[in-house]
Formats: structure tokens, sequence, C-alpha cells
């Protein structure tokens, strides 16, 4: 029972984060984005300035904010949840016990919140907020960053797994 609960949680959480990922981009993102001229949405930059958040939000228009708040952001309200039981269920897998490790999928799963509550803001306001730009700029930063973190951690430990997996027995000193 140990072993199965970490497999199972982690072949359905992987199995609802691929199809969240998929409709959010394939389908959702570049409604958005259609007449925005390139202007990527706010969660899909590494940061963004003030003339970048006003210019998405002006050319976007009312249907992407419509798409955005409607589908997008409840999907990405529900993405963190999937990944981050994928991300520990991984690494539970990996290491074969509850590792420290899993803090990174939580506090990548609460910037992503955060991120997503001032990506609202933004897109409800009539007038932007400097101050909310900046700290959704910042916290779209964090996110990215520990999201790196979190698939190089996870990529290294299937890595190590692999590794002793094959790596032959040492041979036992004789005595």
């Amino acid at each position: 029972m140990k072993k199965f609960f970490p497999v199972c949680s982690a072949v359905l959480s992987g199995a609802v984060t691929a199809v969240i990922g998929v409709v959010m981009n394939a389908f959702l993102i570049p409604k958005i984005e259609m007449n925005t001229g390139g202007i990527r949405c706010f969660d899909m930059n590494f940061g963004y300035d003030y003339e970048t958040a006003s210019e998405f939000l002006r050319l976007t228009g009312e249907e992407g904010r419509r798409i955005y708040l409607g589908y997008q952001l409840p999907l990405d309200f529900i993405y963190p949840v999937a990944y981050t039981l994928l991300f520990i269920s991984l690494i539970v897998i990996l290491t074969k016990k509850k590792s420290p490790l899993i803090v990174l999928p939580c506090a990548l799963a609460l910037t992503d919140y955060t991120e997503n509550i001032l990506t609202e803001i933004m897109l409800r306001s009539s007038t932007l907020p400097p101050s909310v730009v900046s700290a959704a700029s910042a916290v779209t930063v964090a996110k990215t960053l520990l999201m790196y973190a979190t698939i190089l951690i996870v990529v290294f430990l299937i890595i190590r797994a692999i590794v002793k997996k094959f790596r032959k027995p040492e041979e036992k000193k004789e005595q």
C-alpha cells in the first residue's frame, strides 16, 4: 500500500496535469493572445513591465479578458494542485521516503496561486495599479525559477535512480 499510493497519485495527477496543460497551451492561451501582437499572457513571461502589461490588457480586449477570467484562470487554479501532487509523488517514489524536497513543489504552488490572484486583479482593474504589476511580475519570475528547480530535482532523482538500478553491486571484500 505504501508504494501503491504514490504511484497511483503520480499517474492520476500526471494525467490531469497533462490534460490541463494541453487545454491551456493549445486552445485557451492562443485565443487570449490572438490580438495581442505577440505579447504573451502574464504567466508565460519571465517578468514584465507596466507598459507591457497595459498594452497586453488593451490589445486582448473584452473577449480575451472573458476567456482569461472565465476559462484560463479557473483551470490555472486547478493546475497547481495537479502538478504539485505529481511532483510530490515523484519525489516520494524516487527517494523512497518523505523528503524535505517536497517543500519546493509546495512553494511553487503557492507562488502560482499568488500569481493567479494578482493576474485576476489586473484583468478586473479599470485602472491598472503599478504596484500590482510589479508584484505580479516578481511572483511570475519566482514561480518560473521554482518550476525549473523542481523539474531539475526530479530529473536528477530519476537519473540517480537509473544509475543505481544499473550499477554493478560492489564486490564484498574478503576479510
